[in-house]
């Protein structure tokens, strides 16, 4: 693995963090207009790319934009692990009292990062500034259709399973305060990272905002995009978030199911023509055990899902408490 040095006597104030996986096409005009961005704002900064084990020319792209951009540090993953996986080694090697994750295909514009900072040092004092195509004031352009109906319907899906309190969870563009990485652990190898730290984040406590932003199509290259994969972990994590979504539903769906082969088989019994040994009779019963069941399970689930929401609380003290001692032992 390859990294850049950089003198850590003066350490930025903003930190972008920007997985690559096969941009070779892509690299050096991504970061190219990255640092174009940000060196408006005029703050200092540093930009970390962690090549996610690619198969083509990103890392040596990379390597030369460095060489052009003293900004710019890079970092290599021996085999393509995930988004996610990316995403935590840059991370981890963050020094900016900030960090924003963005894309690679610049599907947002980089110049968006001067409007997740504003809001960042507004005086509510966000943890996470979640840039939003789908809010009111967000928009998209030039997306592919069918893209974008499948990220809408995700979204949609995931926003019922959060409480309707944001309309985009699904999005890389995002900016950090740098502590919120001390204070929640995160797992997550593939896209369902963006997810983990949402839940996550918001269970520790830490305040999560919007902003509207634009999201555009990709300029180059080609999109890394798994749709059946990606729509399946999104699934996934919302009925992990919220198992009433599954349990509830099914259960409500078959002790409805229940009652109405109940009503009718009353009916026929009131006109002396039921016959006790039908199987729509068993057929009956059983469904309405398995929805109490069902229901039985989504009661059971909710609870656990309370239980670990209050341990990701405990783990933010601790994890705080490990960080602040770490900080006070004397440096060799």
């Amino acid at each position: 693995m390859q990294i850049n040095s950089q003198d850590p006597a003066s350490p930025p104030r903003l930190s972008i963090v920007i997985p690559m996986f096969n941009e070779g096409e892509n690299a050096r005009s991504c970061l190219a207009r990255v640092c174009e961005a940000v060196r408006e704002m005029g703050v200092a900064f540093e930009v970390i790319c962690v090549d996610d084990g690619s198969t083509d020319n990103t890392l040596s792209e990379l390597e030369a934009a460095s060489a052009e951009h003293p900004e710019v540090r890079v970092a290599g993953l021996p085999v393509n692990y995930g988004r996610g996986r990316a995403l935590r080694e840059g991370f981890a090697r963050a020094l900016g009292r900030y960090v924003v994750s963005i894309d690679a295909d610049l599907s947002y514009d980089p110049s968006q990062i001067a409007a997740l900072m504003r809001r960042m040092e507004e005086p509510d004092t966000p943890d996470v500034v979640i840039a939003s195509p789908y809010m009111p004031g967000g928009r998209t352009e030039g997306v592919e259709l069918f893209r974008l109906l499948i990220s809408r319907a995700a979204n949609v899906l995931l926003r019922q399973a959060m409480g309707r309190r944001y309309y985009t969870l699904t999005g890389i563009f995002r900016a950090y305060r740098r502590d919120v990485f001390d204070r929640i652990e995160l797992y997550s190898d593939g896209k369902e990272i963006h997810l983990e730290i949402v839940a996550r984040a918001e269970a520790a406590g830490l305040r999560l905002v919007e902003v509207p932003a634009v999201l555009a199509s990709r300029k180059r290259g080609r999109s890394k995009l798994k749709l059946r994969m990606t729509a399946f972990s999104h699934l996934m994590f919302s009925f992990y978030e919220r198992p009433l979504l599954l349990f509830g539903v099914v259960g409500l769906v078959l002790t409805v199911a229940s009652l109405i082969l109940g009503g009718y088989l009353f009916n026929l019994y009131l006109n002396h023509s039921l016959n006790p040994t039908r199987p729509i009779v068993w057929l009956s019963v059983l469904l309405l055990l398995a929805g109490i069941q069902m229901a039985s399970f989504a009661f059971i689930s909710t609870q656990i899902t309370l239980l670990k929401k209050e341990l990701f609380r405990t783990q933010k003290v601790i994890l705080l408490l490990r960080s602040e001692k770490r900080r006070d032992l004397p440096s060799e």
